[in-house]
């Protein structure tokens, strides 16, 4: 009697480590999940927001530099409110998908808002940050986008800004921030950096 319920506890004991490890899945899936953006495939504010935290973390021990891109697309409501949201969402997808082409390796791209995404070019000054800018711009004004056989143009801006040695994550988005603010106000479909 007592080998048979050493036995059933044993197997009780596996089952719940098996019901375990299946509950740490399931866990560490949600998490993933909680961190992509479900419409483009990238990551989300809080997939950026804990990277970016990341980022600030190791600046004043890291060799190499790191520059935050902050990115909006112009006219999207102009885009949303003539074409619909099915358009809106089409051109959504085909702007990170051209985001996500041009990083490298270790670089970063999250959509954080309706209509904006950022990017962290790690190993990037600012004048590299720049030229990869610049190219993203161009590549996003390349697609050729037709809604009922008319054209849609699409632009994107940006503001960009490299991380300084014991910069706040708050100063180091805001001087991003402002520069995207300017590129708007300059004329759009433009790159400045802060």
């Amino acid at each position: 009697e007592v080998n048979g319920r050493a036995e059933r506890m044993r197997m009780r004991i596996a089952e719940l480590e098996r019901e375990t490890g299946d509950l740490h899945s399931r866990l560490n899936s949600e998490k993933q999940s909680a961190r992509v953006d479900p419409l483009t495939g990238i990551a989300n504010r809080k997939g950026f927001e804990e990277r970016f935290a990341q980022e600030i973390a190791h600046k004043p021990r890291a060799s190499l530099p790191v520059s935050m891109l902050l990115w909006d697309l112009d006219n999207f409501k102009i885009i949303n409110d003539s074409y619909g949201h099915r358009a809106g969402d089409r051109v959504l997808q085909s702007v990170a998908a051209c985001f996500m082409a041009a990083v490298r390796g270790n670089d970063f791209v999250a959509r954080i808002g309706g209509e904006e995404f950022a990017m962290l070019l790690c190993g990037a000054k600012v004048e590299q940050a720049m030229l990869i800018a610049n190219q993203v711009r161009s590549a996003v004004e390349a697609l050729r986008f037709h809604f009922r056989g008319t054209p849609v143009r699409v632009t994107v801006s940006c503001g960009l800004t490299e991380l300084k040695e014991n910069d706040a994550a708050e100063a180091a988005f805001d001087r991003a921030d402002g520069a995207l603010y300017r590129a708007k106000h300059a004329g759009k479909n433009l790159c400045v950096a802060a």
